[in-house]
């Protein structure tokens, strides 16, 4: 006890050490086990130790030996070469007097072996010297890295020189140039690893203070010791970063490459990675959110990363950068670069669905417009356009053209094969008479080339605009208009000849008729179903043919019309549309802000990309037209063939009456009158203006050939004529045909009104017609009859006569026909008899 009361401090907390941690008596012999394996590691080393001592001793002990043995063998040299040049006395010496040399070759061997034995020694220690400066500068960079930043810096820093110097020195003397390469690859091996170790710890600390702050959500700076830590860390890996692209060329001689692809600062691409694994776990794993046809989701995210980072970004980072490094970054700018990748390689992560079902890039193609967009105009980004990019991949380009052909003719040919696919879409009281009546089909079409248009207006390139107009929009126009040929040759071919020629018209067969003119009425219902169909079209395409979009397209086939030479068409651009090159599209591509300047010929601005095609639609609905056209003429033509055949336009004895219209045009207007209103309902306003004005020439041609100058009348007769052709007037141009036709004179029967006015003219000025009979001669038969049935006078002379009379429309021939065939004037004369 007096021992252990009298023990130094040290003892006494060895035995409490022991006490605590080693109570009992195994615990002790293992701690003595430790020690004698500790002793003999020690004695092992200390060996070792005195071993090199030892070997060392003898180096430099046989490095003097060598040294003193060069230095003994050079003096000797030296006195065999003063003994041989010097006891000469001119340069005439003969060879006996000179020894056979063979000692002083043999002295140059060995001192040329020793030389390089010496070499060998020094060039070893200079590589040992090489070794232990680079562990010095890598357990430097180790030990400071959590303590002292600067030290971390500088051992980085010397690290590069030592590069520099032994590994990546492009001028190395011949000392240094048959170094071991095993040397060189542990310099490499050695900087490569302590410079990942350094940026590895410092972009840990960075991402522990960021995830503290509360990136890459909402940033929350009330933490200033957090905000201090990552000020640090940011620090310390943008000076590396400098330090890194500084050395650039000694790290690129030295095969080092510490950039990895990066091409931002240190600090931003650690920042970036923490957006990175999150967008990696929601929308690249198996989670429900990874979702290819989907690209809002992600998009949209990313989007909403920025707005919470972007006022961190501006108001902090960008002070800390600057504050720092030596030139402006625009630091909001740089990190959405950063972003990109996350979106190519999200975008080639979903590469395979989008081959496989390829309308899902259009919704791509739509949520990236709209982010870069959003990029450029509320984050003024100003970098490369990642859609350019996405859509610059041929085969998914492809694979979403293919789709909308596909889907597009599917939607089409499934419209067309529908019972009434030709019938209207709306009632008559939902347009008015100057708007096209789209059929099912017609509107499908149209629909289907305007939501085509919409989805590509987003792609940025005006040739593959182009291209998918050309492969998708136009084929849905030229399937309808080869349909509705079809349907119109079929028409043409079957229906057409056999509409009726020859109609007895008689109040008893009133239902016979209905039945036929509802037959009638039903083809003719047909063709202007065809007729609107292609109307609406073509009303559509010249819509198509000003917007912005297809003016844009139009304008760079000109340029590039105008570049191939002046005898090219721009109309012809589909010509070669799948063989167009890069420069091609460079040409098509290019921006033109003012359109005029496209060409010295304005011509081209007439026209535009769905030129052709409207020309197409317009000859097809003209020759719909002119079958309705030829269908109605030749069935009012076989309706009046009883009213061609009446005979009784001169009836002896009768009194003159009120005069009304005759019994066979009485049964010929209510059909007529049904066919003009039905005509009024089924075409539009100009078309059906056109008809009626083509029947109308029709019916004046038939009544003045066919009737007033092939029959015999009196002024009864005539009369009887005038009001039945009033009759036909007012059934074809009567206002409550259409409200928009008037019965104006420059649109009724002209010859046939002026046939009546002759054939009931009065033969002499004691006769007058009928009060109401709406005759404008205001001279009789005896009064200018004479005057035209001479035949002295001349046609020109005669036709001023009848231009006094108000007729203007009959050649002379069909006036002395008409004249001829008034059966109460008889014109006598002594030069040319009646």
């Amino acid at each position: 006890m007096a021992d252990i009361e009298t023990s130094s401090p040290e003892t006494t907390a060895l035995q409490q050490l022991l006490d605590n941690h080693f109570p009992t008596l195994e615990s002790l012999n293992m701690v003595d086990d430790l020690l004698r394996g500790e002793e003999e590691t020690h004695s092992i080393l200390e060996e070792e130790l005195r071993a090199a001592q030892t070997r060392e001793a003898e180096l430099e002990k046989e490095a003097a030996g060598i040294a003193e043995q060069i230095r003994t063998e050079s003096l000797k040299l030296i006195d065999i070469h003063s003994e041989i040049v010097g006891g000469s006395a001119d340069d005439s010496v003969s060879a006996w007097q000179f020894r056979d040399g063979t000692e002083t070759m043999e002295l140059v061997s060995k001192l040329a072996a020793q030389l390089k034995t010496y070499e060998r020694l020094q060039q070893s220690k200079n590589y040992i010297d090489i070794v232990i400066d680079v562990e010095k500068t890598v357990e430097q960079a180790k030990s400071s890295i959590s303590k002292d930043p600067q030290g971390v810096l500088a051992a980085c820093t010397h690290a590069i020189d030592i590069l520099a110097e032994h590994v990546a020195a492009p001028d190395l003397d011949r000392s240094y140039a048959d170094r071991p390469s095993n040397l060189c690859t542990y310099i490499t091996q050695s900087v490569r690893s302590m410079w990942e170790e350094v940026e590895m710890a410092a972009g840990a600390s960075q991402s522990e203070s960021l995830t503290k702050l509360g990136w890459p959500g909402n940033i929350d700076m009330s933490s200033t010791s957090t905000v201090v830590e990552f000020d640090s860390s940011f620090s310390m890996l943008l000076n590396l970063d400098r330090i890194m692209r500084d050395a650039q060329k000694t790290l690129d001689r030295s095969g080092i490459d510490l950039c990895k692809g990066r091409f931002a600062p240190l600090p931003l691409e650690y920042m970036a990675r923490a957006v990175d694994i999150r967008m990696r776990y929601h929308f690249e794993s198996s989670r429900n959110t990874n979702r290819a046809d989907k690209p809002e989701w992600w998009l949209s995210q990313i989007l909403t990363t920025l707005r919470n980072i972007v006022p961190f970004l501006e108001a902090h980072v960008q002070w800390l950068y600057d504050a720092t490094a030596t030139e402006h970054l625009d630091i909001r700018n740089q990190f959405i670069l950063l972003l990109l990748p996350i979106v190519r390689r999200k975008l080639l992560h979903d590469r395979s669905e989008y081959l496989g079902a390829g309308m899902i890039v259009s919704s791509v193609v739509r949520e990236l417009s709209d982010f870069e967009h959003t990029l450029q105009e509320v984050y003024f980004f100003d970098g490369p356009s990642v859609l350019d990019e996405f859509l610059s991949d041929s085969t998914v380009f492809a694979a979403w053209v293919e789709a909308e052909r596909t889907s597009a003719m599917k939607a089409y040919m499934d419209t067309v094969a529908e019972p009434g696919a030709f019938d209207p879409v709306y009632s008559d009281d939902v347009l008015g008479a100057d708007d096209a009546r789209p059929s099912r089909v017609s509107e499908k079409a149209v629909l289907l080339v305007e939501d085509i248009a919409e989805r590509y207006s987003m792609v940025p390139s005006c040739m593959l605009k182009l291209q998918i107009l050309s492969t998708v929009q136009f084929p849905i126009i030229i399937a309808l208009v080869e349909d509705v040929e079809a349907e119109v040759d079929e028409f043409s071919r079957i229906s057409l000849p056999f509409i009726r020629d020859s109609t007895v018209i008689s109040p008893v067969a009133s239902a016979n008729t209905t039945t036929l003119q509802s037959s009638f009425i039903m083809q003719l219902e047909r063709l202007a179903s065809w007729y609107q169909t292609v109307w609406h079209v073509e009303e559509a395409a010249r819509d198509w043919n000003n917007s912005a979009v297809y003016v844009d397209m139009w304008a760079a086939v000109c340029r590039r019309a105008q570049k191939l030479g002046d005898g090219v068409d721009p109309r012809d651009w589909r010509d070669g549309c799948d063989s167009w090159s890069a420069e091609d599209q460079m040409v098509l591509d290019q921006e033109q802000p003012d359109l005029t300047s496209v060409t010295d010929n304005d011509d081209w601005l007439d026209g535009g990309i769905w030129e052709r095609t409207i020309k197409t639609l317009g000859d097809l609905k003209k020759r719909i037209l002119g079958l309705v056209s030829t269908a109605v003429n030749k069935e009012v033509v076989g309706q009046m063939r009883p009213y061609r055949k009446k005979n009784n336009w001169v009836v002896p004895g009768v009194d003159r009456v009120d005069i009304d219209i005759s019994s066979e045009m009485g049964s010929v207007l209510p059909e007529l009158s049904v066919l003009v209103v039905s005509l009024s309902s089924m075409l539009p306003y100009g078309a059906f203006v056109r008809l009626i004005r083509l029947l109308a020439d029709e019916l004046d041609t038939f009544l003045t050939d066919r009737v007033a100058c092939a029959h015999r009348f009196d002024m009864r007769g005539g009369l009887q004529f005038v009001a039945d052709v009033g009759a036909i007037s007012r059934v074809l141009f009567a206002s409550t045909a259409r409200n928009a036709i008037s019965s104006a004179p420059q649109r009724s029967l002209a010859k046939s009104q002026e046939c009546g006015a002759i054939l009931s003219c009065a033969t002499d000025s004691t006769s007058s017609p009928t009060v109401g009979s709406n005759t404008e001669m205001s001279l009789s038969l005896e009064e200018w009859g004479p005057a035209i049935m001479d035949a002295t006078v001349d046609d020109r002379e005669a036709l001023l006569v009848l231009a006094k009379l108000g007729v203007s429309h009959l050649t002379v021939k069909q006036v002395l026909q008409l004249v001829r065939n008034r059966s109460d004037y008889a014109y006598n004369s002594v030069s040319d008899a009646p």
